[in-house]
C-alpha cells in the first residue's frame, strides 16, 4: 500500500505522522489488517466495527460500518466483510476521500467493479484490494524474469487453486450466493486468475465450465476450468479453481 504510506512519510523515508485507520469487519482478516498496521510503524486503528462487539483500550467500536467509514478522523478504511458489501462500501468510502483495502472480490460483476473505478477516478482515495499473492517474493522475481525476456517469452501457464472445506463452510456466509456472489472461482481462485493477468497483461478469449456437482449449491460453483488468451501475444492459461 505504497501510496497511503507515503502520505505520512517526507522525503527521507522517515514517518512524519501516523496514518489513521478504519476497519470494518473486525474479525480474523480485519484483526489481521489491524496487527499489520500497528506492526508497520505507519499507522494506527483508531475505530472498527463487528456485528460481534469487541473490546479495546484503543479502537473505539462503532455502532454501523458507515460510521467507520464517515467518520471524520479517519484516513484510511480497510474493509473486511462478506462479500456483497465490498462494492457499497468502496464506494462510500471512496466518495468520502478516504484510501480504502478492501478484500477480494471487488464485485459480483463487470459493471459493478466498472462502477467503483469511475467513482475512484473522481476521489482523492486511492484503492487497493487484497491480492496479496503478487508481492510474495518468489511472484515477484517470476514477473522480473518474465519481462525480462532472458528465457523468451511467456508462452503458457497452468494454475491450480482452491481449499479444502468441512460441513460448517455450509452454514457460513460463503455457502450463501446472496452473500458471497460465488464459489469458489470467486474465493479462492481469483488469485491465481490475479497472477495470469499479471503475468500476460490480461486476456480477451476466455472459455470455461462450471461446476457444483460436489456441493450441489445453486450460484456457488465448487470446481471451475477456465481457458484464456491473450490474442495480441498469444499466450494462453488454463485455470482450474476446485
Amino acid at each position: 500500500m505504497t501510496h497511503m504510506a507515503d502520505a505520512a512519510a517526507n522525503p527521507s523515508g522517515a514517518p512524519t505522522s501516523l496514518l489513521r485507520c478504519g476497519v470494518v469487519g473486525f474479525g480474523k482478516m480485519g484483526r489481521i489488517r489491524a496487527d499489520a498496521v500497528g506492526a508497520s510503524g505507519r499507522g494506527e486503528v483508531i475505530a472498527a466495527y463487528d456485528t460481534m462487539p469487541f473490546e479495546s483500550d484503543t479502537i473505539a467500536s462503532m455502532d454501523t460500518d458507515l460510521a467507520v467509514v464517515e467518520h471524520p478522523d479517519v484516513d484510511a478504511v480497510f474493509i473486511c466483510t462478506p462479500n456483497y458489501r465490498n462494492k457499497p462500501l468502496t464506494i462510500a468510502a471512496l466518495q468520502a476521500g478516504k484510501h480504502v483495502f478492501c478484500e477480494k472480490p471487488p464485485a459480483f460483476t463487470v459493471e459493478d467493479v466498472q462502477a467503483i473505478r469511475a467513482v475512484e477516478a473522481a476521489s482523492t482515495g486511492k484503492l487497493m484490494y487484497g491480492f496479496n499473492h503478487r508481492h510474495h517474493e518468489s511472484v515477484k522475481l517470476a514477473k522480473a524474469t518474465i519481462d525480462s525476456g532472458r528465457f523468451g517469452d511467456l508462452l503458457w501457464m497452468r494454475g491450480r487453486y482452491g481449499k479444502s472445506v468441512d460441513e460448517s463452510f455450509f452454514s457460513g456466509w460463503r455457502a450463501d450466493p446472496e452473500l458471497a456472489g460465488g464459489g469458489i472461482l470467486l474465493d479462492q481462485g481469483i488469485h491465481m486468475l490475479d497472477l495470469f493477468l499479471q503475468f500476460a497483461g490480461g486476456f480477451d478469449d476466455v472459455q470455461a465450465m462450471v461446476s457444483n456437482l460436489c456441493w450441489k449449491r445453486p450460484g456457488i460453483e465448487d470446481n471451475v476450468f477456465a481457458n484464456l488468451r491473450n490474442t495480441q501475444s498469444g499466450a494462453v492459461a488454463s485455470l482450474h479453481s476446485t
